[in-house]
């Protein structure tokens, strides 16, 4: 995987920075046109990498993951219709494929294993100021904290909160993509806070 391929991995994506395709392109990738084709893999690989590293913890198995994404995707687009909003279509498919890697054997059996691999994929942005070394390494805390309470949660929850605050989705648009109601993804993205709030009050406690 190349440096161009791994380089926008870090914290929240602004929606803003989602390329627009053109008419022209989405119809070009019902038609499996090259340069279609291309312009979408540059516009979303690294979206799409961010969102499956988030979900799935070992590095190697996130990538392998996404490449199986995209082929799917590539299957998939002649049976898209370009009148539709692109985004949610592609994190439908992206989710249905993690959902399937977790009930899985190969997941169960990463489950077993420590991962040594958990880097600073997950980068979360605070808010930024002058800082001196102690700040610093406040954050630094902070950040591999809410890093582990966003891994401990259950699987449904994390997928509405990355999708929500990573992705920048709409709640009607999380529900299209995990098949519930708009009411029922904001109620579990209440609980998904509640539990993320308790997990960091539990982790100052211990620290104190």
């Amino acid at each position: 995987m190349s440096e161009a391929d791994t380089k926008s991995r870090g914290g929240a994506i602004d929606p803003e920075s989602y390329p627009t395709l053109s008419p022209e392109t989405l119809r070009g990738l019902v038609a499996q046109e090259t340069p279609a084709l291309e312009e979408f893999f540059d516009a979303y690989f690294d979206r799409i990498y961010g969102y499956v590293r988030r979900l799935v913890q070992r590095e190697h198995l996130a990538e392998d993951l996404t490449q199986d994404i995209f082929l799917h995707l590539q299957q998939a687009f002649p049976k898209y219709d370009p009148t539709r909003e692109l985004r949610p279509w592609v994190f439908t498919i992206a989710t249905n494929k993690i959902r399937d890697f977790w009930r899985s054997r190969q997941h169960r059996a990463s489950q077993l294993e420590k991962s040594t691999e958990l880097d600073d994929d997950f980068h979360f942005d605070l808010p930024s100021a002058a800082e001196g070394p102690e700040t610093a390494l406040s954050r630094e805390e902070i950040e591999e904290g809410v890093r582990q309470a966003v891994e401990e949660l259950p699987e449904g929850l994390r997928v509405t909160v990355v999708l929500r605050v990573f992705e920048g989705l709409s709640f009607e648009a999380i529900g299209e993509i995990v098949e519930r109601n708009e009411v029922a993804v904001r109620k579990r993205y209440s609980r998904a806070l509640e539990v993320l709030r308790q997990s960091m009050r539990g982790s100052l406690r211990e620290e104190l």
